[in-house]
């Protein structure tokens, strides 16, 4: 008799503590914020390194440069 009580008193456990604490683990992530229309993408100076907006860089082949003076330098 007192095996079929410790057995109930562990499933009434489990389902008041556990249970729960699953579930909580298991919560989907909340949505990322959304992407704002007004943002631009940038690119990465090949010479120095330096992040500039897409529009303003210039580009020879797939790299891009901030400014004519580092794309006539080259890589670094």
């Amino acid at each position: 008799m007192l095996r079929l009580l410790l057995w109930g008193l562990a499933i009434w456990l489990a389902f008041k503590y556990l249970v729960p604490a699953l579930r909580r683990l298991t919560v989907a992530q909340p949505p990322s914020p959304p992407v704002d229309p007004g943002a631009q993408e940038t690119v990465r100076c090949a010479h120095c390194g330096v992040f500039v907006l897409r529009s303003e860089a210039v580009s020879e082949g797939a790299d891009f440069y901030c400014s004519e003076a580092h794309r006539r330098a080259g890589r670094s």
